[in-house]
């Protein structure tokens, strides 16, 4: 039998209490970053971050503005804006990047606050053919301070453009 991973906050976080999540969505923009991303722009209903770990070029997750778990436990008005808002920011990174596909993974099995992982993929990526997980060891790309708010910059741009 495998090993239960529940955490032990688990029920605390379902409630919203200390979620992660929240803190960093109820932040301004200018001072939301954490350990794994930094802020780029807050959409309809949601926060963009850059993940600092850029093993996956253009790596971002969107963050819902409001604490739910599912995407089902949004009313239709805000399902509507979240998906809106994955779609735009689906589009532009994948002109910004020049990908070839995209992979979306709404996960939340840690923190449970809904969420979407947004992976650029690359036929010259080393996960050929199956997801690939940044999180793997050996998988740390981090770059400097300049290199982050460049690829910032071209994301705002890109959603500026397609937002029009």
């Amino acid at each position: 039998m495998a090993e239960n991973w529940k955490p032990e906050n688990w029920d605390a976080l379902v409630r919203g209490e200390d979620c992660p999540v929240c803190e960093l969505v109820s932040l301004e923009l200018d001072k939301a970053e954490d350990e794994h991303g930094i802020a780029i722009d807050d959409l309809s209903f949601s926060r963009l971050f850059l993940q600092k770990n850029q093993y996956v070029q253009g790596y971002c997750v969107l963050m819902c503005h409001r604490h739910v778990i599912e995407p089902c436990e949004l009313t239709d008005d805000e399902r509507a804006m979240y998906f809106d808002d994955l779609a735009l920011v689906g589009r532009a990174l994948q002109k910004a990047f020049e990908a070839d596909k995209l992979n979306y993974n709404i996960l939340g099995n840690l923190v449970p606050h809904l969420h979407t992982h947004l992976l650029p993929r690359y036929f010259t990526d080393d996960a050929p053919n199956r997801p690939i997980d940044p999180g793997l060891k050996g998988h740390e790309v981090f770059l400097s301070s300049a290199g982050y708010e460049e690829r910032i910059e071209l994301i705002r741009a890109q959603l500026r453009f397609d937002s029009k």
